[in-house]
């Protein structure tokens, strides 16, 4: 990753000895895989136990096996990543400590804020690692709402100042890159970005339910319902993701 030296133009490749090239650029994965329990074992060695976030699809098997093994005062999900960011820094200046922030790129948005006008290190210096899925990544498919924000992704994270690294899909290079990430936040006192491409985990069943279910009701019945009861020449405005595609279908089945 690459470290901007302030008042000049002259960017410092740091620890390019230490560093594989696939953390330096983002490059075609292999086929490989990373176990969460291996990453969640290797951010521990490194004092990183607490996480806080908003669930997203590329890091859904690590994020259960977060739920599964984590104490549950050390892995708080939050209501958005603005609110994630804020409880994170404030862990921090607490403990002391590293915490781990963790979102879908498309709440990169929500964390704009937060960064420039707290975290970063130009303002109260409060270090944090932030786990970014990449949804849209150039090259991969994915749904039509992801795509410019992957294409743009590292433009908003360059935009941020924030440093970054993907995170590699075997045990050795992300020991190597977790390691390196935590030695640049107690250093610079700043956030780190680590991007996580589509597939980098291998597969993990929740085994515990953080949230059981007290209604019977699920999401795509109460859509049913509510789509039911309008009149027929309704206009229906949802939010992208499965509400969407459930109303569509629906909307499909009544024409």
């Amino acid at each position: 990753y690459q470290r901007r030296v302030r008042g000049t133009d002259l960017d410092i490749l740091m620890l390019s000895r230490a560093l594989p090239a696939t953390l330096r650029s983002p490059m075609a994965r292999s086929n490989s895989t990373i176990a969460p329990a291996s990453l969640y074992n290797i951010l521990n060695k490194n004092g990183i136990d607490t996480f806080y976030g908003v669930p997203d699809s590329l890091l859904k098997d690590f994020c259960s096996y977060i739920t599964d093994n984590a104490p549950a005062q050390q892995h708080i999900i939050a209501a958005n990543e603005g609110t994630a960011c804020g409880l994170a820094s404030g862990y921090h200046l607490g403990s002391g400590k590293i915490p781990v922030v963790y979102l879908q790129n498309s709440g990169l948005g929500n964390v704009l804020n937060p960064v420039m006008s707290l975290m970063h290190e130009r303002v109260y210096s409060i270090p944090m690692l932030m786990m970014v899925g990449w949804r849209g990544e150039p090259g991969k498919k994915d749904e039509p709402q992801h795509t410019f924000m992957g294409e743009c992704m590292e433009d908003i994270m360059n935009s941020m100042r924030m440093k970054y690294a993907v995170l590699p899909d075997n045990d050795a290079d992300a020991e190597l890159c977790i390691a390196e990430a935590v030695k640049y936040m107690n250093q610079e006192k700043a956030p780190f970005g680590l991007l996580v491409q589509k597939g980098v985990f291998s597969k993990y069943k929740l085994e515990t339910d953080p949230c059981p279910d007290r209604y019977p009701l699920q999401r795509e019945e109460a859509i049913k319902l509510v789509a039911s009861a309008l009149p027929g020449n309704s206009m229906c405005i949802s939010t992208t993701g499965m509400p969407s595609r459930e109303l569509y279908e629906l909307s499909l089945i009544h024409i």
